[in-house]
């Protein structure tokens, strides 16, 4: 009897342990500025005020060169919930008609996708309050001065990712701006195999609990 109840207890452990981990995602990142990304990462809260650090979550994740005709990548594995990011996007140089600011990114995950829009957010670093929408200045690969420096698309992002920055592109007092955006993971469902997994090791606690009443 007790052997007959260690092997369905195991049963029971391994079916219920793939359960918790399936409802993590993997969420991947691919990000480029003009000039460079000074900061940013994933926020505590809405407000985007602190915990901010993308070379904290990975210490390769962001090259800091300022190049930005490479993309840089990170991937995080997030429980179910809602996420912000944030990003501070630094000019080098005078801004003007030749000399852009802009961030370029998507966020991938669970088969959805966050490309750089309008729909992301330009905000005040000090309150977490929102300042504006961003700005299009031209798809990844579109008619853009991007894409005229570059000679085509930033490899590893899609041409539905858009240059973004605030409606003073051009002035000196956007030499810097914080942007930010979020995503929701949704719970995973578990894999047919695992639920049936889980099944039997519900049936056999049941069968001994049967014979013990025998």
């Amino acid at each position: 009897m007790n052997n007959v109840f260690r092997k369905i207890a195991a049963v029971v452990l391994f079916s219920v342990a793939p359960i918790a981990s399936s409802y993590a995602a993997l969420v991947t990142i691919n990000m480029t500025a003009d000039n460079i990304v000074g900061d940013g990462g994933l926020c505590f809260d809405a407000s985007c005020t602190r915990g901010t650090d993308w070379l904290d979550l990975d210490a390769n994740s962001m090259d800091n060169d300022g190049n930005w005709k490479i993309k840089d990548s990170l991937t995080l594995d997030l429980n179910a919930g809602t996420y912000y990011f944030a990003w501070q996007v630094n000019n080098s140089g005078s801004p003007s008609n030749g000399n852009p600011a802009g961030l370029l990114a998507e966020i991938l995950w669970q088969g959805n996708a966050n490309y750089s829009s309008d729909s992301w957010e330009i905000y005040d670093l000090s309150t977490g309050n929102f300042f504006e929408n961003a700005v299009e200045y031209g798809a990844n690969g579109g008619a853009n001065i991007w894409t005229n420096v570059l000679g085509g698309a930033v490899a590893g992002i899609s041409t539905d990712a858009n240059w973004i920055y605030t409606s003073n592109n051009f002035s000196s007092a956007d030499s810097s701006a914080w942007i930010r955006t979020s995503i929701t993971v949704a719970s995973a469902v578990p894999e047919p195999s695992i639920v049936a997994l889980f099944g039997i090791g519900l049936l056999g606690l049941r069968v001994i609990g049967r014979k013990r009443k025998i």
